[in-house]
């Protein structure tokens, strides 16, 4: 299953976005750029390929909707203390693509302390919160005053599962709670903590509910996966 439409007017695709139908808007977080760089320089060296995969995502959801606007909600970039090298050429590269192709809005997440320097010359800027199709739209890193819905990135939520062979897997996955929308981290290095056993770090998610949260997780060749209620995966 490629997307999933799971309110009226609200999708959830397989290339970890949010698609907003009435809005023509696409939602994605957490990329990460420059991932490997800041790995590099803590001593640990791997192949600079995530971007490429983000890239090949960006272009389908593009093709795929042709939304009038992206919104990337917050850690466009990994490196807290400094732009490095490959953050500058990783967000212009992603950037030149999507100028021209649709309208761009960035909320600041908590690793993007330094981008509006690698922005000014794109003439963005970094928003706290922004808007569309009546809902508010923050990374989650902090409490944000909001109606309707919230949707929020941050907390790179996955399910870990087990394969025939009994062996451990990870995959991304949507959290869909009362007016809440967690989105999967679009970044491929960054798989975050499993679902059923992490204590929610976003401010928004305090008084999230178990039992009724909605747990989508993404596979790579069997597409979304509809899974029942948290409460239910943790209880098995």
């Amino acid at each position: 299953m490629e997307h999933l439409e799971v309110r009226p007017n609200i999708v959830v695709d397989r290339d970890h976005a949010l698609y907003l139908k009435e809005s023509k808007t696409a939602v994605i977080a957490d990329l990460h750029l420059g991932y490997e760089g800041a790995l590099h320089e803590e001593g640990v060296s791997i192949p600079r390929f995530q971007k490429g995969i983000m890239m090949d995502r960006i272009e389908r959801i593009v093709e795929r909707y042709r939304p009038k606007k992206l919104i990337i909600n917050g850690d466009f970039k990994h490196e807290f203390s400094k732009n490095l090298s490959q953050e500058w050429d990783d967000v212009n590269d992603v950037l030149d693509f999507l100028v021209g192709e649709v309208d761009i809005e960035l909320t600041r997440g908590n690793h993007d302390n330094f981008l509006l320097t690698i922005l000014a010359k794109k003439d963005l800027t970094l928003m706290e919160t922004t808007e569309s199709q009546g809902m508010t739209i923050a990374h989650g890193h902090k409490d944000v005053t909001w109606e309707g819905t919230l949707i929020i990135g941050h907390e790179h939520p996955s399910l870990q599962l087990r394969d025939e062979i009994g062996a451990s897997i990870k995959r991304p996955c949507f959290l869909i709670s009362g007016r809440t929308i967690v989105l999967p981290a679009f970044s491929p290095l960054a798989t975050g903590t499993n679902v059923t056993s992490m204590h929610f770090i976003s401010p928004p998610l305090a008084c999230l509910d178990a039992y009724k949260t909605r747990v989508i997780a993404i596979d790579e060749e069997l597409g979304l996966l509809d899974f029942q209620t948290l409460a239910d995966l943790r209880e098995g």
